[in-house]
């Protein structure tokens, strides 16, 4: 998916997972470690928005892992969540980060390439139900985005 579209998806996935626990929804540093999650995954491609932001880590990740690789599995989100634990940060802050990371690897599950969820095994997980920066991904997104805020703001009953 288009980095757009993991922001959008990474947002409001936070926001209704928020509204479900009770915490608060317009909290800008939630939702902004939301938004970095949902697009961290992509500093494996530097082409990619972050990727372009951060090359002098983007360049090397790439090199060495690919892009889709380590950065898109299971094992990375186990390193976030200790990377985050590790520095001290409570889990209102690490939460954010990880709802957002965990969209970003959901919402590339249905493209055609799919993941190496359980890397270093290089067997890919997919289930294509869309193409990356087709109209099917800006459909898909927008009603999926749209349901989730709708639900999170109590618009749904």
């Amino acid at each position: 998916m288009m980095a757009g579209s993991h922001a959008l998806i990474g947002s409001a996935s936070w926001l209704y997972l928020a509204h479900d626990m009770g915490l608060p929804l317009l909290d800008p540093v939630a939702l902004g470690l939301a938004i970095l999650g949902s697009l961290g995954p992509d500093i494996d491609h530097p082409k990619s928005w972050v990727g372009r932001r951060l090359k002098f880590i983007s360049i090397p990740v790439s090199k060495i892992f690919g892009h889709r690789g380590v950065t898109h599995s299971l094992l990375a989100v186990v390193g976030c969540v200790s990377a985050l634990r590790w520095d001290g940060q409570q889990w209102h802050h690490t939460l954010p980060f990880i709802i957002g990371y965990a969209s970003h690897l959901v919402a590339d599950l249905i493209t055609p390439a799919g993941l190496c969820l359980a890397w270093p095994l290089r067997r890919t997980f997919a289930f294509p139900l869309i193409k990356t920066g087709s109209f099917a991904e800006q459909a898909l997104v927008t009603v999926v985005a749209g349901w989730l805020y709708a639900q999170a703001l109590g618009a749904c009953g």
